[in-house]
């Protein structure tokens, strides 16, 4: 099985704030990861030890250029030992990890970690939730799910534009896979269109998470985004002693000099008011049907249930 010991996997829709949450904890003394290096160049692995120049003072002002190597979700890296890993067209599961692929990536890793000199993996995914996916490769993972409230998700990625999440129900512009009947009927009744069909993706996504937090909610701490930007060293606290991560005064300089941006309402300038509602009313019917339970609920619908 070799020395990978409870890696660290953030799970959230796209457009979640994960980015910028990833790359804070990745600062963390212990924790080592992907970088753009490796979505860059995913055959080698010794460009990682580039890794070790992130968060470091003299290099703060600059760590973020897209020269620089910085935490990443490195799809490409992950493709190279797990084929099809990034399909959109369905949820994966245990079953979809190609067995031959275990242990050549496990070891991939632990030298990864020894380029960084850090001893403990962190990574995130977005869109589908990979939980049970990743768990199969890593046995003891624990999990973060990064929750943001729905119609920010909705606003973000119809305002960013760079994924096609917008194509209609029923036509070779879905990528996204089967969508229940109840949710294409709902689809259909509050007037269809891109910002509806992005809700419904979005909603996929949430279901996905719920099913895969049932599988490993012993082992999963769910974080809002709203709370987070609202309190960031609070909830990172709570992050690093869920994780078993020493609260380390170097970690809280970190945590203490960053500048968390609050964006938790901006979709209220990014959607017309008369275009928000049926967005909101397939969500809200969404909740009331699924019944998820209060905890995985994000802070915005929670108040409204």
């Amino acid at each position: 099985m070799g020395k990978l010991a409870k890696p660290i996997l953030i799970a959230c829709g796209g457009r979640s704030g994960s980015t910028m949450f990833y790359r804070i904890l990745a600062q963390h003394r212990d924790l080592g990861w992907l970088s753009s290096y490796q979505q860059a160049l995913p055959s080698q692995l010794w460009p990682a030890v580039f890794s070790r120049l992130y968060g470091k003072r003299p290099f703060e002002r600059i760590q973020h250029a897209y020269f620089f190597p910085k935490p990443f979700s490195s799809y490409k890296f992950w493709a190279r030992y797990l084929p099809g890993v990034a399909r959109r067209d369905r949820p994966l599961t245990a079953e979809d990890v190609p067995e031959a692929s275990i242990e050549p990536l496990r070891e991939a890793i632990e030298r990864i970690l020894r380029y960084q000199g850090k001893r403990r993996f962190l990574t995130k995914v977005t869109g589908w939730a990979r939980m049970a996916y990743f768990n199969r490769i890593f046995p003891d993972m624990q999990f973060i799910y990064l929750k943001r409230q729905p119609i920010s998700i909705v606003a973000s990625w119809v305002n960013a534009g760079w994924l096609n999440v917008t194509g209609e129900l029923g036509t070779e512009a879905w990528e996204w896979g089967e969508v229940p009947q109840q949710y294409h009927e709902w689809w259909q009744e509050l007037g269809g269109g891109p910002l509806l069909s992005a809700a419904v993706k979005t909603q996929l996504d949430i279901d996905d998470f719920y099913c895969n937090y049932m599988q490993f909610s012993d082992r999963t701490y769910v974080l809002n985004y709203e709370d987070l930007v609202t309190d960031p060293r609070r909830y990172l606290c709570e992050v690093a002693e869920f994780c078993g991560l020493e609260w380390t005064p170097e970690f809280d300089g970190v945590v203490n000099r960053v500048k968390v941006r609050n964006y938790a309402d901006r979709w209220k300038q990014q959607i017309p008011e008369e275009k928000a509602g049926p967005v909101l009313e397939f969500f809200e019917r969404a909740n009331a049907q699924n019944r998820v339970p209060e905890q995985v609920l994000p802070v915005a619908v929670r108040s409204q249930v």
